[in-house]
């Protein structure tokens, strides 16, 4: 343990009244004084009051910022919602004194242990928990899901990201696309090249693919040589555009070790849904785009095919989508 790693035993309260560092508003709130009240501070995190002035919860700026978008899809007059409908974490501090005083709390108080590392204060122990700080955990996590290969989001992160917008395709009914990817003959690539290079040429292809897709949509190293996309809010016409930009800058890479050139492409493979996810469930999706990859690998590679899902759980037929030099510019797609 290193010698400024430190431990000191206190005790610790729930109190009736925030932390000065983390600003508070009242439950009946409107989200327009939370938008205010999160341009003034410098924090992530705002605690809602209830009326008596105890804890009732808490909202995270980037819950704020998402439920922000989605109501911006169905309502213009989100700033008129209560703060309360975006708590994501309830909180529970207090224990009341019985039954016959059921509003006069009293914290709870634990003993504990603070853990410190130099003058930073890094964690609590208690007997029922262990309360880490998220300056120390955030990197970590992030580190946790990124692939270090290539830098894109990891598998694990991805199916995360799928879930979530899953949920929201369904909740506000927008179209929802995946996209798996494959870099062609890579086995060949390696043994003519070597790992090293061969693992140089997904790391060239990965930063390829993510500068042709939106900010907003998801790009990760699924397995392997293989790459999965989601394309949020493009339809089965929508996506052939992402599609083609993927094709071609793949194709126009300038690889090249010891004066050899490597020939680079792609096949894909692609699905969409646009409507009634009620009868459908996120492995179909998959499914449907990991079918229409290896018919783009049966028929030649370099290519790619796509079909829609329909709420009567029935699948079109599978669509070439050919490249278009007239839409394949390299540019990123806004």
């Amino acid at each position: 343990m290193p010698d400024r790693m430190r431990f000191k035993e206190s005790r610790v309260a729930g109190r009736e009244t925030e932390p000065a560092a983390v600003p508070v508003v009242r439950k009946g709130s409107l989200l327009l004084d939370l938008a205010q009240v999160f341009a003034r501070h410098e924090s992530r995190h705002v605690l809602v009051q209830d009326d008596d002035g105890s804890l009732i919860g808490i909202i995270s700026s980037e819950n704020f910022r998402q439920a922000i978008r989605d109501f911006d899809n169905v309502a213009a007059t989100w700033h008129q919602r209560v703060v309360e409908s975006l708590i994501s974490v309830p909180l529970e501090l207090q224990e009341s004194t019985g039954p016959t005083k059921p509003r006069q709390p009293r914290p709870r108080v634990l003993d504990c242990v603070e853990v410190h590392e130099g003058s930073d204060l890094v964690a609590l122990l208690t007997s029922e928990d262990v309360l880490l700080s998220w300056n120390r955990l955030e990197p970590a996590l992030q580190q946790v899901a990124i692939d270090t290969l290539t830098s894109l989001p990891n598998r694990a992160h991805f199916e995360r990201r799928f879930q979530q917008e899953w949920q929201r395709t369904e909740r506000l009914g927008l179209t929802l696309g995946v996209l798996i990817i494959d870099v062609d003959n890579f086995k060949q690539i390696n043994d003519s090249f070597g790992h090293l290079r061969g693992d140089l040429v997904l790391a060239a292809v990965a930063e390829c693919c993510q500068k042709q897709l939106r900010s907003y949509d998801v790009i990760a190293r699924f397995a392997g040589d293989e790459f999965v996309a989601l394309t949020c809010g493009c339809g089965a016409d929508d996506i052939d555009l992402p599609i083609r930009r993927l094709l071609h800058a793949t194709r126009s890479l300038n690889l090249r070790f010891d004066d050899q050139p490597i020939q680079s492409s792609l096949s894909i493979g692609a699905a969409v849904v646009s409507r009634g996810l009620d009868g459908l469930r996120p492995d179909r999706l998959l499914d449907a785009a990991d079918q229409c990859l290896y018919a783009a690998k049966r028929s030649g590679r370099d290519r790619a095919y796509r079909v829609e899902l329909f709420e009567d759980g029935s699948v079109s037929s599978k669509t070439r989508v050919d490249l278009d030099a007239s839409h394949a510019g390299s540019a990123r797609h806004k």
